[in-house]
């Protein structure tokens, strides 16, 4: 990955509505909406949608193709990017998080709380392993310092692609965007009816794990079973939703 993305203003996944009506719009939200675009034949190869430049730049190509990906899961897009558009890609914003911190729209430090701590946990915990363990637990909404040796570790892992990101233990601008773009799913609890790459992403995981389950994005009946079967297996209580706790333990079944 080359470091283009350095060079544009660092807007919060989700923090504007996007339209061609300001066609030369630039940042670097639109350049997560293009990567995580460019990925969707990775997890779901029947699934066509053109590629695009991951430029960062605001085009008729993007906007096409974020259509085209909610079409697949059935779900109705404007001919804008908005809160509609952001939820597909795992990020709770405008209508859907009304009274609280929006993931991103601050930089996080030790002995902070509130909803967008518990979605930097959530998200790093259900990445892998070693930050399931370095946590010891579901994400609770609390900075505390072992989401900061958690969050370092994530920064040292992540330099490889972002050389630029230093391993302090605090998030900021580089590291969100190092987060958003390494982790899909964790922003939300996930229950019947929710769509999205974060569905689509826990639904490829789950078919790793054994289950049988078709990558529709699209949280249905046999999603439902699933989970349940797997959260029986696991010990939890059986209630077919992906709650902190499930993303905690399932962050323990994956590799480093």
């Amino acid at each position: 990955m080359d470091d283009q993305y350095l060079e544009l203003y660092y807007y919060p996944l989700g923090s504007r509505n996007l339209s061609l009506s300001h066609p030369l719009s630039r940042g670097s939200d639109i350049w997560l909406l293009q990567r995580w675009l460019n990925r969707v034949s990775l997890l779901q190869a029947n699934w066509p949608v053109e590629l695009v430049p991951e430029d960062g730049v605001l085009s008729s190509t993007l906007l096409l193709g974020i259509r085209q990906l909610a079409k697949h899961m059935m779900l109705w897009q404007p001919w804008q990017i908005c809160d509609v558009s952001y939820l597909i890609f795992g990020q709770l914003t405008g209508r859907f998080l009304t009274s609280q911190q929006t993931f991103g729209a601050r930089q996080l430090l030790l002995g902070d709380e509130g909803h967008d701590v518990w979605v930097l946990q959530n998200r790093l915990v259900g990445a892998n392993r070693r930050l399931a363990l370095i946590l010891g637990r579901a994400a609770d909404g609390v900075y505390d310092r072992r989401t900061a040796r958690m969050v370092r570790a994530f920064q040292r892992d992540s330099q490889p692609s972002f050389p630029h990101l230093r391993a302090t233990g605090y998030v900021q601008a580089d590291s969100l965007l190092a987060i958003w773009d390494r982790t899909i799913f964790g922003g939300r609890e996930l229950q019947l009816g929710d769509r999205g790459l974060d569905v689509l992403s826990l639904q490829e995981l789950l078919q790793g794990l054994g289950y049988r389950v078709d990558l529709t994005g699209v949280f249905d009946g046999q999603m439902h079973t699933v989970l349940s079967q797997w959260q029986q297996e696991k010990g939890l209580a059986i209630t077919g939703r992906f709650t902190a706790l499930e993303c905690w333990r399932i962050g323990l079944e994956r590799g480093y």
